[in-house]
C-alpha cells in the first residue's frame, strides 16, 4: 500500500495545555474549542446521552407499549439476524421482561428467509396470538409484510437505523433516526442503540425506580454499535465507552462463557477495546446466523446461568471455527477474481454458485477493504442471485442501488452496506448500470490501496505520557480511528519470529542516530516482512500500545506496515 500522511509535519501551537501531537489530533479530527475537547476525552453519559422523547413518534411509542402492558397484550419481537439485530432483540426481550410484558423472539434463518420482516415471521405472530409486532434493525422496506400484519390485526412498530425509502411503510409508528425531519439530535445510532432508546423511554414511563439499571444493557449495546461499523462520535462514543465498562465486569453469563470457551485476552483488570468487539465478540455472534441461526446467539446472550450458556457458546465457536475456514478459502478466491477481472474497474461484482450466502457481506467487506473499492459478492441460484454490498466512504451504495431498483427483486441497508436480491437475468444489466455509477461518482477519487498515517514522529516524541494522552481517544473505531504514526529511518536492532508457524515478529528498533531503543510487535506479518534483516533500514506504520511482561510495563509498537530498502 500507499503510506499518505494526513501532516507531513507537526505544526507549532502557542500556549497550549496538550502535546503538538495531541493538538494536531484535535485540529484534524475537528475538535476545536476547549469545551469539545472536554466532552470528547471525558464523555459524560448524564450530560451526553439525549432524551429519548425527542423522536418525534416517541410518546405514540410508549404509549402503544403501555397499553399492551395494561391489557396482557403478547408482542412480537421481529429482530435481524445479524449482530446488531439479535443485539437488539437481547435489549428489548429483556426490557419486556422485567417490565411484565409479554413476548415471543422471532429471528429469520438468513439463507431461507434473509433480512427483513417475512411472511413466515407474520404468520407465526399471529398463530401466537400476537397484537402488538416490533421489528428491529429492520422493517424500512417490509411495506408488504407490514401490510399484511395489519390485515391481519396486528400493528406493527418499526424501529430501525437504514435507508429512508420516499414513502414509508404503513406502520403504527416508526423510530428512526435517519428519517429525514426526524427530531431526535444524534442521527447516527445502529439498531441496537436504537432500540435502547426506545427502552429508555419506556423505563421512564413505566418503571422510572429500575431506569439506572439499564445501563446494564450497554454491553449488547456496544456491541451492535461497534458489529455494525457505526461512527464512534457523539452519543455512539458514549455507549460504547460505557458498554466496555459493563463489559469488562463481565456479569452477562453468556458473555462470560463466550470468553472462556474462545479464550479471549480480557477481564476486568484488562477490559476489553472497541477492536476486540470488532474481531472477537462480533464475528462469533454473527457467526451464528452464517453457519447455523441467529438464535444461537440470542440464545446465548439471554441465558440466565452460566451452566445455561456454556454449551451454546461451545457450539457458537465450533460454527465460528469453521466460518474461519470457508472465509479464507472463499476470500482467496474472491480476490484472485477481482485482481484479473475488475483491476482496473471501479466496483467489484463476484457471482458464483459456490459462494456461500451466510459469509458474502464477510467476504465483500474485507476485499473492498483491501482494494478500496465498492464490492458486491453474490451467491447465484437457480434463477435468483443474493447477496451483500459493502462500499468505502466515497460512494454511498445504497443510493445506488434505489436508481436500480426497477431490476431488483429486494434491496436495503444504508451508505456502507446494503445486500440485494435479483433475478439472474438481470445481473449484466444491473453490473452495467451500477458500474457507470460508479465511475461517475468516484471520477475523481484516487481507488488505488493506500495507508493513511496521520504524521510522522521521531523517536523522541514516544512516551509514556503520549500513550496516556492518547489512551484518551478511545474507544477507537469508524469515525475515530486509531491514530496510525510513522517512524522514518529506523534501523533494525533485532527481529525474530514469534506465534506458532511464524506468524508474527517481534523487532527491537532504533533510531539511525543512535540512544533510544523501542520494542515493537508485528502481528500476522511475519509472512510478508520475514526477510528482514538486523542492521536493515526501514520506515514504520504503527500504533503506539504498552507490554507487560513479569510485572514491568513498557511502551510498544504495534507494526501496520514496513517499508523497506530504506
Amino acid at each position: 500500500m500507499r503510506w499518505h500522511y494526513k501532516q507531513k509535519e507537526i505544526p507549532a501551537f502557542a500556549d497550549s495545555a496538550y502535546h503538538p501531537v495531541i493538538e494536531t489530533l484535535f485540529r484534524d479530527r475537528g475538535i476545536k474549542t476547549k469545551e469539545e475537547r472536554e466532552l470528547f476525552l471525558v464523555p459524560d453519559y448524564d450530560r451526553d446521552t439525549h432524551d429519548p422523547f425527542l423522536f418525534s413518534q416517541m410518546e405514540r411509542v410508549v404509549e402503544r407499549f403501555a397499553k399492551a402492558k395494561e391489557h396482557g397484550e403478547r408482542v412480537g419481537i421481529f429482530g435481524d439476524f445479524d449482530a446488531d439485530g439479535v443485539t437488539s432483540s437481547v435489549v428489548m426481550r429483556e426490557a419486556l421482561d422485567d417490565l411484565g410484558i409479554e413476548n415471543v423472539v422471532y429471528i429469520p434463518e438468513k439463507i431461507a428467509e434473509g433480512h427483513g420482516l417475512h411472511t413466515n415471521a407474520v404468520e407465526y405472530f399471529k398463530d401466537e396470538e400476537v397484537s402488538l409486532v416490533v421489528t428491529l434493525d429492520c422493517g424500512m422496506m417490509n411495506h408488504v409484510e407490514i401490510e399484511y400484519a395489519n390485515t391481519l390485526g396486528m400493528e406493527v412498530i418499526v424501529i430501525d437505523h437504514h435507508h429512508v425509502p420516499e414513502v414509508l411503510p404503513e406502520a403504527y409508528a416508526i423510530i428512526n433516526p435517519k428519517i429525514l425531519d426526524e427530531t431526535y439530535p444524534f442521527r447516527e445510532l445502529c439498531g441496537a442503540g436504537t432500540t435502547f432508546k426506545v427502552v429508555e423511554a419506556l423505563y421512564q414511563r413505566l418503571k422510572p425506580e429500575s431506569s439506572e439499571q439499564l445501563k446494564w444493557l450497554l454491553d449488547v449495546v456496544a456491541t451492535g454499535t461497534v458489529a455494525d461499523v457505526m461512527p464512534l462520535i457523539g452519543e455512539n462514543r458514549v455507549l460504547v465507552k460505557y458498554g466496555l465498562m459493563v463489559l469488562g465486569k463481565n456479569r452477562r453469563p453468556g458473555f462470560q462463557a463466550m470468553i472462556e470457551t474462545g479464550k479471549l485476552p480480557f477481564d476486568e483488570r484488562t477490559p476489553p477495546t472497541a477492536r476486540d468487539i470488532g474481531f472477537q465478540i462480533a464475528p462469533r455472534i454473527n457467526a451464528a446466523s452464517r453457519m447455523a441461526h441467529g438464535m444461537l446467539a440470542h440464545d446465548l446472550l439471554t441465558s440466565k446461568t452460566l451452566e445455561s450458556a456454556r454449551p451454546l457458546a461451545v457450539e457458537l465457536e465450533k460454527h465460528n471455527i469453521a466460518r474461519r475456514k470457508i472465509s479464507t478459502t472463499t476470500a482467496e478466491q474472491v480476490k484472485a477474481k477481482a485482481l484479473a477481472e475488475f483491476a482496473d474497474k471501479k466496483f467489484i461484482f463476484a457471482v458464483a454458485e459456490e459462494y456461500p450466502y451466510g459469509i458474502v457481506g464477510l467476504i465483500a467487506g474485507r476485499i473492498a477493504n483491501e482494494l478500496r473499492k465498492p464490492c458486491a459478492v453474490l451467491t447465484k441460484g437457480a434463477t435468483e442471485s443474493k447477496g451483500s454490498f459493502r462500499s468505502i466512504p466515497e460512494f454511498n451504495v445504497i443510493e445506488s442501488l434505489e436508481q436500480c431498483a426497477d431490476i431488483l427483486v429486494k434491496y436495503g441497508g444504508h451508505a456502507a452496506a446494503a445486500g440485494m436480491t435479483i433475478k439472474n437475468e438481470h445481473l449484466d444489466t444491473f453490473y452495467e448500470r451500477f458500474n457507470a455509477l460508479a465511475v461517475e461518482k468516484l471520477a475523481l477519487v484516487d481507488t488505488e490501496p493506500k495507508l493513511t498515517l496521520d504524521m510522522p514522529l521521531s523517536f523522541e516524541h514516544l512516551t509514556p505520557a503520549l500513550y496516556r494522552d492518547l489512551s484518551r481517544f478511545a474507544p477507537f473505531g469508524e469515525g475515530n480511528p486509531e491514530p496510525v504514526f510513522g517512524l522514518e529511518e529506523v534501523i533494525v536492532d533485532d527481529v525474530r519470529f514469534v506465534g506458532a508457524g511464524e506468524k508474527h515478529l517481534k523487532l527491537r528498533l532504533k533510531s539511525k542516530m543512535g540512544g533510544k531503543v523501542l520494542d515493537a510487535i508485528a502481528f500476522n506479518l511475519g509472512a510478508k516482512f520475514g526477510e528482514i534483516k538486523i542492521g536493515e533500514k526501514v520506515k514504520i506504520a504503527f500504533t503506539l500500545d504498552e507490554n507487560t511482561w513479569n510485572g514491568s510495563t513498557t511502551l510498544q509498537l504495534k507494526v501496520v506496515d514496513i517499508e523497506t530498502g530504506g
